[in-house]
């Protein structure tokens, strides 16, 4: 049942939207009733014919609007020949598509009406057949009365909405604010009226600031696929509006105090501060969008400056806003102002610093004095405290190395002062040995032995540490690395001196 349904409904409108010609004997012509084209685009008549004769002819003509007796030709074809014909008015902007189709390209407006296809067969019978074509021209969409349009707060405005050379005519007209239909906005239509299909000028009643913003007229039309839209821009003025103001103060004399004073208004608003008439000096600076502030410092205030300070804004639109505020200027607080607090403040923490980096000072040279002092008498402070090494293994280079014995250190230090300090013994006989194996110092108070170096001996024997005197520089070697000498053995190989020492007396030794 209802595939016989849908049957009849396909039938149906294949006899509304086409229409079948048949002529003589054996010829059949098919064509829809109209077609819809787009100015600027292409579109094809669609024809086709079925015949068991042979076609001659193809031609196509338009009925001339002003006599409809009459028929332009568009396009002619032989079938046979190859050979075709256009008209004067359409050039290569039509050519035959399929069997009997015209298509043209970049469709005018003028191309609208009635078109007939005619054929003709070999024995000079003809059938034809009539297609409508309707061109569609969007439309052209305005707002006004300008843009942008400016209305003053309280009053209403008219927007006007033109729609212009379009066929066929528009579906539907909507109006927007910043995006959103206006039926959305107002649900009562207390604020908009019209603005619709039938009347597209849109009313806004008692306009005030919140109805600034962008409008826009969208038009729907069957030749687009979406509206067609143009926006316009409607800025509000309303008169200046004080919005904020400092609070009453009350400062002590000689102290700083600012007032500001915020203010709203389009155009943006011109402010001042003003005492008993007087402008006072202040400072004007924007905020945001419509918002501007004025600022006012008094510097050192005294007591005679006590009383109403006015804040002005205006901007032409209505009347001015003024408001007050009342300043008290009471007696000098007691104490110390905060600029002395912050001196003092300021030199404390600058004799602070001072003195820390003094202190600093002082500590790194004490310590740097300490550092050469202990370098400068290494010996001294470990040749005490050298424990015997039990781990040392015997070098490739030479014999064991021996422990070294626990001596007190002595008091002097240069070399002719430990040379006195030996009771009983001849300054002339000096005790001398030749280094066998060389040595590499471990500690600081060691000596570096070469082979046939030959070392002063000041103290100690063969069998452990000794102290001697080697090349400028005292400190201690292992006895078993030497071969001690004689003293006539001593005398003519002397021992090479690199530097020369003052004792604590202020004469030099060597």
């Amino acid at each position: 049942m209802e595939a016989t349904k849908a049957g009849v409904l396909l039938a149906w409108l294949l006899l509304f939207y086409t229409n079948v010609v048949r002529g003589q004997p054996g010829i059949e012509l098919t064509l829809p009733r109209s077609v819809n084209a787009i100015v600027g685009k292409g579109v094809v008549l669609p024809a086709a014919y079925s015949t068991n004769r042979r076609i001659n002819l193809i031609e196509w003509s338009v009925i001339d609007r002003a006599n409809t007796k009459e028929r332009r030709p568009v396009f002619l074809f032989n079938p046979n020949t190859g050979v075709f014909n256009s008209g004067w008015n359409y050039g290569r902007r039509v050519h035959l598509e399929e069997q009997a189709s015209l298509r043209m390209d970049h469709t005018r407006r003028e191309d609208a009406g009635t078109y007939v296809l005619k054929l003709t067969t070999d024995d000079l019978q003809t059938t034809e057949a009539q297609v409508e074509l309707v061109v569609m021209v969007p439309p052209t969409v305005r707002v006004g009365p300008s843009n942008p349009h400016v209305v003053t707060k309280g009053k209403s405005v008219t927007l006007t909405c033109a729609v212009r050379n379009g066929f066929p005519n528009i579906t539907s007209l909507t109006w927007q604010k910043n995006g959103v239909p206006i039926e959305r906005l107002t649900p009562d239509d207390l604020k908009y009226t019209a603005g619709t299909l039938k009347s597209p000028n849109l009313v806004i009643r008692s306009v005030d600031r919140t109805d600034a913003g962008k409008y826009t007229c969208a038009v729907s039309h069957p030749a687009k696929d979406k509206d067609i839209k143009s926006a316009m821009s409607l800025n509000v003025l309303y008169n200046a509006a004080i919005i904020r103001i400092s609070e009453a103060h009350t400062v002590p004399a000689k102290e700083s105090v600012t007032l500001q004073c915020i203010a709203e208004g389009n155009p943006l608003p011109n402010m001042t501060w003003t005492r008993d008439g007087v402008v006072m000096p202040s400072k004007l600076q924007s905020v945001s969008g419509d918002l501007r502030s004025c600022t006012m410092v008094l510097h050192n205030t005294r007591m005679n400056e006590t009383g109403s300070y006015m804040c002005k804004a205006w901007n032409g639109i209505d009347k001015p806003d003024a408001k007050p505020v009342f300043l008290t200027i009471g007696p000098p607080a007691k104490g110390l102002d905060m600029s002395t607090v912050a001196i003092v403040i300021g030199v404390t923490v600058g004799f602070l610093w001072v003195s820390l980096c003094f202190i600093l000072l002082v500590c790194y040279i004490r310590r740097r004095r300490h550092r050469a002092e202990k370098t400068k008498f290494a010996f001294y402070y470990n040749l005490g405290k050298r424990e015997p090494n039990k781990t040392d293994e015997k070098s490739e280079e030479g014999p064991k190395v021996p422990a070294k014995p626990r001596l007190s250190a002595p008091m002097n230090t240069g070399i002719g002062t430990m040379r006195k300090s030996k009771k009983g013994q001849d300054m002339t006989e000096r005790r001398y040995a030749k280094v066998l194996y060389p040595y590499l110092p471990i500690e600081e108070n060691e000596l570096c032995l070469q082979i046939d170096d030959v070392i002063e001996v000041l103290e100690g024997e063969d069998g452990g540490w000794c102290l001697g005197y080697l090349r400028g520089r005292i400190g201690l070697f292992p006895s078993n690395y030497v071969s001690f000498l004689k003293a006539n053995e001593g005398k003519p190989v002397a021992p090479p001196r690199s530097g020369i020492e003052l004792d604590d007396t202020g004469k030099r030794s060597i």
